[in-house]
């Protein structure tokens, strides 16, 4: 899979009611955009120090947003969706698959961690083996290409039926109170890491919208603090 095969965000995704899904969709586009640079550094080959830590930077923030947005959906978003629907079958078994897609990805996220551990002990000439069991003369490469492919699939899957069920289930203002537990469990800093990483080369009209979902003096704390933090670490 190349970069440019990525599903897009365009896939039917919007469900019914006034729950506002734009943050829930930034950090979609996120990962998507995260999978790419993750794909091209794995291209590049380049195993200077300073190459190898900012990729390593890049691909660690990506790990821990992956984790705390599905920590987050698994733990807070779909049980407060489950007995709001508990007389559709279809919607209890799209919350299930949900789940389930989710379980398959941290293997995956283990296996690039793994490979990119064997080609930096390779290119120090440690030899470091992590099995066999990915083909490929790249292993890098290809265990990138199924987690890109896994991922973007679960993300497209996510949007066309998950998502809407939120629209569904709850008005704008249950929705908001959801966000704002959620944002209470990952603490500011968690927080304000995780807007600067969504926006990061986001374009004016897709920063826009992101920000517009944050009250103002948040916005004004992402312009102040949360941002110039972000952009202090070099990644990708």
């Amino acid at each position: 899979m190349t970069t440019q095969k990525l599903p897009g965000t365009d896939a039917a995704r919007h469900g019914s009611g006034d729950a506002d899904l734009a943050i829930m969709l930034a950090a979609h586009d996120a990962f998507r955009r995260d999978l790419g640079r993750l794909a091209r550094a794995a291209a590049d080959g380049r195993s200077d120090p300073s190459r190898r830590q900012s990729v390593a930077a890049g691909w660690e923030l990506f790990k821990r947003e992956l984790h705390m947005h599905h920590t987050a959906e698994d733990e807070v978003i779909w049980p407060v969706l489950r007995p709001r629907l508990a007389g559709s079958e279809h919607a209890q078994s799209v919350l299930d698959a949900m789940e389930e897609e989710h379980e398959r990805i941290d293997p995956l996220l283990a296996a690039v961690d793994a490979a990119f551990a064997q080609r930096d002990g390779a290119a120090r000439g440690a030899g470091r083996e992590v099995g066999d069991d990915w083909p490929g003369e790249d292993r890098l490469a290809d265990v990138i290409d199924v987690l890109a492919s896994t991922l973007t699939s679960h993300l497209a899957h996510e949007e066309r039926d998950g998502l809407p069920l939120i629209g569904v289930a709850l008005t704008g203002a249950e929705w908001r109170s959801v966000g704002f537990k959620i944002a209470r469990r990952n603490g500011l800093a968690e927080g304000g890491e995780m807007f600067a990483w969504i926006l990061d080369g986001a374009g004016r009209e897709d920063a826009a919208a992101t920000l517009g979902a944050l009250p103002p003096p948040l916005r004004l704390l992402y312009r102040a603090v949360w941002k110039p933090r972000f952009e202090k670490t070099r990644r990708w």
